[in-house]
Parts: C-alpha cells; structure tokens; sequence
C-alpha cells in the first residue's frame, strides 16, 4: 500500500509532468517578460532596473541633440520594435526575442550588448535581463509572479482522492 508521501509525490509530479502545465507556464512567462521589457524600455531601464547609458557625444549630435533618443518606439516614422516584439518559445524552452525585421532585430541586439552599429558603439541599454539581473528588484517582481502562477495551478484540485488518504 503506498504512503501518503508517494501518492502527493505522484500527484505533484503528474501535475509538473503534464504537457498543458508546460506550456501554460511558458506562455505566461513569456506574458510578464514582454510586459517588463515594454514598461522598462518606455521608462528609460535596463533589464535590472537601472537607467540607460546616455548616448556617446557623436552619436547625440546624429540624433538632434538628444541624449536619451532611441528608436524602440519609432523606428519607422510610427512603428517601434516595441509595437513588432515577439516572443517565441524553443525546444529548449528558452525564448527568442524577435522585432519585426532584420534591421529593428539588428537595432535592439546592438543596444542589449552594446555593440558598434557600423558608425558608433551603441550604449549598452538591455532589454532582457541576463543572468546578473535576475537578482535585481525589477527582475525579482517578475520572478514573483511566475512563482505565483505556478503555485497557483499546483494548488489547484488535486488528484488525490479522500478514500486514498484515510484508506492508508
């Protein structure tokens, strides 16, 4: 007869092991990641929180002037890689972040490694968090409501009959 501890350890593990469950939870990671990398590029953050680089002396000059300027927002005369950002997930279950186009996708990764775009080294300005950023405030809140949404559908019905219990 089995113990208690294996029948809640077999439910537990049907419910972590159940192909809906996987794919609910990435999904909604991906949500709250989209969600945070939109807020935090429309306030000027980096992934962990803290504000942008400025932008170098010779490349304000190219932008008017303007020290904060980015192109997340309007890349085309009206469209950003913020209104193009998708998420999808891999086998791997990573994501992989795209924006639209070759030239926004080009954009948005010279700014997450601060990478030179052919005339000047961008800021460093990342819009997914790294390993390191997952310690900071911003990335601790977004870790928050993943866990609370996996608690949530584990402490949802269970499995586990009431006959199975008093029965042991």
């Amino acid at each position: 007869m089995p113990t208690l501890g294996q029948i809640l350890t077999d439910d537990l593990a049907s419910k972590l092991n159940d192909s809906g469950f996987l794919n609910d939870a990435l999904e909604f990671t991906r949500d709250v990641m989209i969600e945070s990398i939109k807020d935090s590029s429309e306030y000027g953050y980096n992934a962990d929180g803290s504000f942008w680089d400025e932008l170098s002396d010779s490349h304000a000059k190219r932008k008017g002037g303007d020290y904060t300027a980015d192109l997340r927002f309007k890349f085309y005369s009206t469209v950003g890689a913020m209104d193009n950002l998708y998420a999808s997930v891999q086998s791997d279950n990573t994501f992989e972040f795209e924006f639209g186009d070759d030239k926004m996708n080009a954009y948005m990764e010279a700014h997450q490694y601060g990478l030179s775009n052919g005339r000047s080294r961008m800021p460093e300005r990342r819009w997914a968090p790294n390993e390191a950023d997952l310690e900071s405030p911003m990335q601790q809140e977004n870790l928050k409501k993943i866990e609370s949404f996996i608690t949530e559908y584990l402490n949802e019905s269970s499995t586990v009959q009431g006959a199975q219990i008093v029965s042991i």
